[in-house]
């Protein structure tokens, strides 16, 4: 009787297989047959955190020799993307106005399906803030919009959010979030 039971709990994880087999090489043919290319697919999530771009080198290059910080937030996922921000802050006295604080920072939404890639380009295009100005030079396709005070780049799909300069987001210019972009280019 226990063979018995034996030869059925095989037959039906041998069952299993062949069904998970062959829905996975349906499922390959049916990934085949939408038009992808290959600058389409998503970089896996944990391949690029914010803190592994902008580096406490890069931040004093930016903020000075007094730059702290490198927090990065716990990364927020959901299935189509994986969000990551890395901060850095120049120290400055104990008495001196929050609002003379400066920090770099960066955002980043990682696309991880085809869904969390066209989630970011919309953001270039239909999505696209009015008022904002082109930039050109960075990435796939950039802007800056000042009202948030930061520069938006999109590049191999993932959405690239810089700043740098004053907390107060009316006080940075695109000047300074250049500076702090053209140091991060090479490694987005």
């Amino acid at each position: 009787m226990k063979k018995f039971w034996l030869y059925l709990i095989g037959a039906v994880l041998l069952a299993g297989a062949a069904v998970a087999v062959f829905l996975a090489a349906n499922g390959s043919k049916d990934d085949k047959s939408k038009s992808t290319t290959s600058s389409d697919l998503a970089v896996p999530a944990d391949s690029k955190k914010a803190c592994s771009i902008l580096s406490l080198a890069i931040a004093k290059q930016v903020l000075g020799d007094t730059a702290r910080g490198g927090v990065s937030t716990p990364e927020s996922s959901s299935d189509d993307l994986a969000v990551s921000q890395c901060v850095y802050a120049k120290a400055s006295g104990p008495t001196a106005p929050i609002n003379s604080t400066e920090t770099a920072i960066l955002l980043m939404r990682v696309p991880k399906t085809a869904g969390g890639s066209q989630s970011n380009a919309e953001q270039f295009g239909e999505l696209r803030p009015s008022g904002v100005q082109d930039v050109s030079g960075y990435g796939d396709s950039a802007y800056w919009d000042a009202q948030h005070g930061q520069l938006d780049i999109l590049k191999h799909n993932t959405w690239y959010i810089l700043t740098n300069g004053p907390i107060t987001a009316s006080a940075r210019t695109l000047d300074k979030a250049k500076q702090l972009a053209d140091l991060l280019i090479g490694k987005m």
